[in-house]
């Protein structure tokens, strides 16, 4: 897998989930060993005057234009452009990322039976699991397991295993984790401000609609 291309939610005509473009090369290029480009492209679409069943955005030429200049490039960037109506903005954002930091183990953690005097059940010279315990885990492909076992869960699980016959690989693209860019509150002296010039108006406006007789209540 080269490249992920995110797409805007309404862009066809019978769905409105989120939509994936997948990039795959056989003989990927020499300059990504191991990686693999993200891009996000949720925001870069124009509007249509009249929706089509759920298709309501359009990725224009423009928009086409900017998802492959980041997939050429290659890098971690934000790219725009203006649509053709002169107004509109556009963006997309990328990133380069390892294979396997998307990657996981989902292990099995088995925790035993206790009898009446919380004594550990055995069958067979091995620990009964209680089922009503099992828990599950998600261990990075670049974590150790083992190490994560003991750091992670057997503080909390004196007497835990994992069932390792159960271990499973996986993959997780988070797309709005990833991308998600923080935007710094508003300051409370400025929210404050903004309720009193509302207030402001209100009164005004009341005095308007009742005169300068009505009672307005400071």
């Amino acid at each position: 897998m080269d490249a992920i291309v995110q797409l805007p939610k309404e862009s066809f005509y019978n769905t409105g989930i989120a939509t994936y473009i997948w990039i795959i090369d056989k003989e990927k290029p020499v300059r990504n060993p191991g990686k693999v480009l993200l891009i996000d492209a949720s925001q870069c679409y124009e509007t249509r005057r009249k929706p089509i069943g759920n298709k309501k955005d359009d990725i224009t030429a423009e928009c086409r234009d900017i998802i492959v200049q980041a997939y050429g490039e290659y890098r971690d960037g934000k790219y725009s452009a203006v649509l053709s109506d002169g107004r509109t903005n556009v963006i997309c954002k990328s990133k380069v990322l390892n294979s396997l930091s998307l990657g996981y183990s989902k292990i099995t953690v088995e925790s035993p039976q206790l009898d009446e005097h919380e004594n550990i059940i055995y069958k067979k010279n091995r620990p009964v699991a209680d089922t009503s315990l099992r828990d599950y885990e998600n261990v990075p492909l670049d974590e150790d397991i083992d190490e994560y076992f003991v750091k992670e869960v057997l503080p909390y699980r004196k007497n835990a295993w994992i069932d390792k016959a159960k271990t499973k690989v996986g993959y997780e693209i988070p797309f709005t984790h990833l991308f998600y860019e923080y935007e710094e509150l508003e300051s409370a002296d400025k929210i404050a401000s903004r309720i009193k010039r509302q207030e402001q108006s209100i009164k005004e406006k009341l005095r308007s609609l009742f005169g300068d007789g009505g009672e307005v209540d400071e």
